[in-house]
């Protein structure tokens, strides 16, 4: 009756675990973002906490490199049963072996879970502490409510907002959606005259792209650029996962920031995502105020 790990090789094993077990989760420890991070060449480990033949979690962990010491990452992960304590002392400790056998230096997770809840406390209980943001994940998004009407989210939003989807289509911005990989061509300059004016870090060209492509290919990510006479202007990459839209990589020209693109970006991606029947819309990078 003891619990073991073991390597899970099948996609379908994996996500019906996720789409069963209704335990928070994102699109970071999907099956697609393991492809992914595989395409980047990264060690990549399908995880799965068995007791005997019941699956009991599991976890996406992507071995890391960095000048601190290399670690196990799960992002957003493991996805475990938070209030079975037995079981979870027990995968904890499996998953500090594992690393250890990998000559990690230490493990990291970052379960999507109640700050200071009963997961979180176990967490300090098992010796972990709290860590700096890796791959600037925000610990609290901004969440939008899809089953709400058109008419009721358009209510609900500030009058400016509102305001700046009217004057985006005033102003005959166009909002064009695609799945093509090659839109990422159009994105680019979007992107990196976005970059130099926030002063971010930036991903590669050929990291969105890669990504954009595992997930496009099995319809769950969009593209939406805005163009002004014909020139692209604004742009956001979206992906879909479970029942929640995320927004993802997104930038805009400093040139034509006066126009209010991005808000009819946002506007007819809400619209898609309601058309695709999912629940919530998270805009991802937006901390939540408290």
């Amino acid at each position: 009756m003891g619990i073991e790990i073991k390597h899970i090789d099948n996609e379908a094993v994996w996500e019906g675990f996720i789409a069963g077990s209704q335990i928070p989760t994102s699109f970071f420890q999907s099956w697609k973002w393991g492809l992914f991070e595989k395409s980047l060449n990264k060690t990549v480990h399908f995880l799965g906490f068995y007791q005997e033949e019941e699956l009991l979690g599991i976890g996406l962990a992507i071995e890391v490199a960095a000048r601190r010491g290399n670690f196990l990452h799960f992002r957003n992960g493991p996805l475990l049963k938070w209030d079975q304590s037995f079981s979870l002392n027990k995968i904890l400790d499996l998953i500090e072996v594992f690393a250890r056998d990998l000559n990690m230096d230490f493990v990291r997770v970052s379960p999507l879970v109640l700050v200071n809840g009963q997961a979180h406390l176990f967490l300090k209980r098992k010796g972990y502490v709290p860590s700096q943001l890796h791959d600037v994940d925000a610990e609290i998004t901004w969440m939008l409510d899809l089953t709400l009407s058109e008419e009721t989210i358009l209510e609900n939003m500030r009058k400016n907002t509102r305001y700046a989807i009217s004057r985006a289509k005033r102003d005959g911005i166009q909002i064009g959606v695609s799945s093509d990989a090659d839109s990422i061509d159009e994105f680019w300059p979007i992107y990196q005259d976005t970059v130099r004016r926030q002063n971010w870090k930036a991903y590669s060209k050929e990291y969105i792209r890669s990504e954009f492509e595992v997930f496009s290919a099995e319809n769950s990510a969009n593209m939406f650029i805005a163009k002004l006479n014909g020139k692209p202007i604004a742009g956001s990459i979206f992906i879909y996962y479970q029942d929640q839209a995320y927004y993802h990589h997104s930038g805009s020209l400093t040139e034509y920031r006066k126009y209010p693109a991005p808000y009819l970006i946002q506007w007819e991606s809400i619209l898609e995502a309601k058309r695709r029947g999912l629940k919530t819309y998270n805009f991802f990078r937006y901390c939540k105020r408290r």
